[in-house]
């Protein structure tokens, strides 16, 4: 049986591996159903998209494997926060720079914020 500080790991991981290979297999449906940013028919954006997914998806991959263990658990846990804390920053970045708030730069953030604090419940969790 599985110990329960892992099932936030392993909650997280799966959405984060979903998106990811969403956004490597099928960008066209994320940008169109506004799950990413619109790729206009442009290949450049759609291999971004590709990249940020192959990311997230290694991300979760590893976060998988690594939360067997308490000790990789507080590894893994750094690595998510890092990657949420960055991409926050981006996003917060984009809506700076187009000097307006959109749907998708303030999903960005967001969310990030959202995984932030889900790795709350992963550090909590990690301490019982």
């Amino acid at each position: 049986m599985a110990e329960k500080w892992r099932t936030p790991f392993i909650a997280g991981s799966v959405a984060r591996l979903a998106y990811g290979l969403g956004a490597m297999l099928a960008p066209e449906w994320m940008a169109a159903n506004r799950l990413a940013p619109s790729l206009r028919g442009h290949p450049d954006p759609r291999m971004n998209l590709r990249g940020f997914g192959g990311a997230q998806s290694g991300i979760a991959l590893y976060t998988l494997a690594a939360s067997r263990t308490r000790e990789g658990a507080r590894d893994a846990l750094r690595l998510n926060l890092l990657v949420d804390a960055f991409d926050a920053g981006v996003s917060a970045l984009e809506i700076r720079d187009r000097g307006r708030v959109d749907l998708v730069a303030a999903g960005g953030v967001i969310v990030n914020v959202v995984g932030l604090v889900l790795s709350l419940a992963d550090a909590a969790a990690l301490r019982h």
